[in-house]
């Protein structure tokens, strides 16, 4: 049958994802958007080398799904493996159809026609300023969990693979003679990349053939110590100007993400030649009760594939960064949907690569490399290129967290700084402080050690910031008595089923907090397997009081999103009642 190797799975969805493009895409933008190339844009109008800048929409596509691209669309479809291969694989479907490019680029045209503000600003000027200030609280939390979940799995993957290390390393090291080569020589791109992306090959090199220290060689907990490298690897990053590493880490980094996929489609697509078989069952089960798993189907599912489905991520890139860079009108078509799409690309051939693991295994974060391997090294040099892979893959995991993290770190700077300058905690918004609390901090989530639910509470939040910004476009749309139901309906889709996820995973760690623990098959419960270093130092005591942070973290995340809900409401009822002329 055509779904017993991935080659039915990822050949439906680059049809789907193609038509997308070309149809649906297509029609709400010449219906909806109108685009005229004539228009100026803020690239043009604000233009001031530094933040606003018109660039080619060919580059501009690649810098959108690079900065886009992370591990949500690699790791979540592991993850909605709990509830076999066809939910995962109609939810990427779905969405890529309905809501990922919906968002990402309606966003993107909103803050065009809107002179290039970003997101915080477009929601002050349509729901006021008490949803903003939410807004910018529940930003704070949004960020704190998703560096959270990204530094958990980096540590995690680079524990089991520590080749991907040195390969991180490499990539840094490559990043900084990159941003030297080109912004303080001037040597041509062309000539500057081609040294990268060798510097690149040499890293994968090294990681393959230093793979060391070997898995479970530092300790009881040895995840744990590669926080101290990575965080000041990102603390750095976060705080040095954008050229020295960020901007270079990013533009080269593309060269791993563009590769990583393309071979991962071409393993897919050959598996029906190469005999790779998928794994996992169809279907497995709606729900699971056990403490620390995903829960239910709905909406666990839709929250555990979060980029490569949609993401809230994606309309802070859009409106903050991209939107600032159009050249013409006829150029967000592309970049935002084409650039979106690609990522569902990036999900799909991720699913491709877990569902060839034996079920049981997808669930753990370093098992991804070991996917992708057994999928391409057929195509790619059998078996004498395992060790190259398996480390190529395991870096392009490490990498896409990596890049996404340092610019993490700077949106949350900029965040506590304007909610806490001129209070009495402006301290707190102090660049050096704020980049270091916005690292450490989320060692307190990590140290739950209940991985799966800190990334569900990463994706209900990142799911429901995407609410937010499709609500938003659809609020804008009916003040100006436009179509508006292509963005409003996934909207209320996403607010309904993230705010149901936070509120059930909030219950699992209150459920978590009240239970004592027992001995439960000789050993103690209810708590994930990585709690046992906290369990062993603090006693049950201090699992009791990480568990009750996670819990309070959640309630106040609901509330947030439920009072955002409600404004929203009144937004739409209040503009109801006075109709706008207007022009989108």
């Amino acid at each position: 049958m055509v779904f017993d190797t991935p080659f039915g799975i990822t050949a439906i969805g680059i049809v789907v994802f193609l038509l997308t493009y070309w149809t649906y895409s297509k029609w709400i933008d010449r219906k909806v958007w109108a685009p005229d190339p004539k228009r100026p844009t803020p690239a043009h109008m604000y233009m001031d080398g530094v933040e606003f800048f018109p660039v080619s929409r060919f580059v501009l596509y690649g810098f959108q799904w690079n900065s886009i691209a992370a591990l949500g669309p690699i790791l979540g479809p592991g993850i909605a493996l709990t509830f076999g291969w066809l939910p995962a694989f109609l939810w990427i479907i779905f969405a890529a159809l309905l809501i990922g490019w919906v968002q990402d680029y309606s966003a993107m045209f909103l803050s065009v026609r809107k002179e290039g503000r970003s997101f915080g600003p477009l929601a002050y000027e349509l729901l006021g300023p008490t949803p903003r200030r939410l807004l910018l609280g529940f930003l704070l939390f949004y960020l704190l969990l998703i560096n959270a979940a990204f530094l958990f799995v980096v540590a995690t993957v680079i524990d089991a693979w520590a080749g991907s290390f040195w390969s991180l390393l490499d990539l840094t090291i490559a990043a900084v003679i990159t941003g030297h080569l080109l912004f303080k020589r001037k040597m041509p791109v062309v000539q500057v990349t081609l040294i990268a992306i060798v510097l690149l090959a040499i890293g994968v090199v090294i990681g393959a053939v230093f793979n060391w220290p070997p898995p479970g060689t530092l300790g009881p907990a040895p995840y744990t110590l590669w926080y101290v490298p990575l965080i000041a690897l990102l603390v750095a990053g976060a705080l040095l100007p954008m050229p020295t590493l960020v901007t270079p880490m990013n533009y080269i980094a593309y060269y791993t993400l563009f590769p990583a996929v393309i071979m991962l489609a071409v393993g897919a697509l050959a598996s029906v030649f190469t005999g790779v078989k998928v794994q996992v069952p169809v279907f497995t089960q709606f729900y699971s009760d056990r403490i620390f798993t995903t829960g239910p189907l709905w909406p666990a599912l839709f929250v555990s594939i979060a980029c490569g489905a949609v993401s809230g991520w994606h309309s802070l890139v859009s409106t903050g960064l991209t939107s600032k860079q159009i050249d013409v009108e006829t150029d967000v078509r592309p970049v935002g949907a084409g650039a979106m799409l690609s990522e569902n690309l990036v999900g799909l051939t991720s699913l491709a690569a877990w569902i060839v693991l034996a079920p049981g295994t997808a669930v753990a974060p370093a098992n991804f490399p070991k996917g992708a391997t057994t999928l391409t090294k057929p195509v790619f040099g059998g078996d004498a290129a395992v060790p190259f892979l398996t480390i190529f893959f395991a870096s392009y995991m490490v990498g896409m967290a990596v890049t996404i993290l340092t610019i993490l770190g700077r949106f949350w700077r900029v965040t506590m700084a304007e909610i806490f300058s001129g209070t009495s905690l402006s301290f707190l918004g102090n660049r050096y402080v704020a980049t270091v609390l916005g690292f450490v901090l989320p060692v307190a989530f990590v140290l739950t050690g209940s991985w799966i639910n800190i990334w569900l509470y990463f994706g209900g939040t990142n799911q429901l910031l995407a609410g937010f910004a499709l609500l938003i476009v659809g609020l804008y749309l009916f003040t100006q008595r436009k179509f508006h139901w292509y963005s409003t309906i996934p909207g209320i889709f996403m607010m309904i089923t993230t705010l149901a996820a936070i509120a059930w995973q909030t219950l699992v760690f209150a459920t978590a907090t009240a239970t004592p623990v027992v001995i439960r098959d000789g050993r103690p419960a209810p708590y994930f397997a990585q709690q046992a270093p906290l369990l062993q130092l603090g006693g049950p005591a201090a699992l009791a009081g990480v568990n009750a942070f996670s819990t309070v973290m959640g309630a106040i995340m609901f509330v947030i999103g439920a009072m955002m809900t409600i404004y929203f409401l009144r937004a739409f009822v209040r503009y109801s009642r006075q109709p706008q002329a207007g022009q989108a």
